[in-house]
């Protein structure tokens, strides 16, 4: 895995994955639950709006209070196996760079 083929990001909204497929993303990895805040667009919504661009979606919800190792080995499976460069997200970007973070720490990529 390339990790300069990641980027880890905060909330995306469904318009934007045009632009995110022109700027040469071929993945998103979304890690919030539905329903967080008021005015989140649904995992459904994005994935939508992902397929209809050509970007592959995967939904892998996160607990931003505790990571556990067979949350961090499925994460590290997605960028294994999803076409790159990849996108991660959530709220504010701090749960994507944890997870990527522990990830990492457990040279898991």
């Amino acid at each position: 895995m390339n990790t300069n083929a990641i980027t880890l990001y905060k909330q995306i909204y469904p318009h934007q994955c045009q632009t995110l497929s022109n700027l040469g993303f071929k993945s998103l990895i979304n890690l919030r639950f539905d329903d967080e805040c008021d005015n989140q667009p649904t995992a459904d919504a994005i994935n939508q709006s992902a397929s209809k661009t050509g970007l592959e979606y995967r939904h892998l919800p996160v607990d931003g209070d505790s990571l556990h190792l067979d949350v961090v080995e499925k994460f590290a499976k997605l960028l294994r196996e999803l076409p790159s460069p990849v996108m991660v997200f959530c709220g504010t970007g701090n749960r994507a760079k944890r997870l990527y973070q522990s990830a990492v720490v457990s040279g898991l990529i």
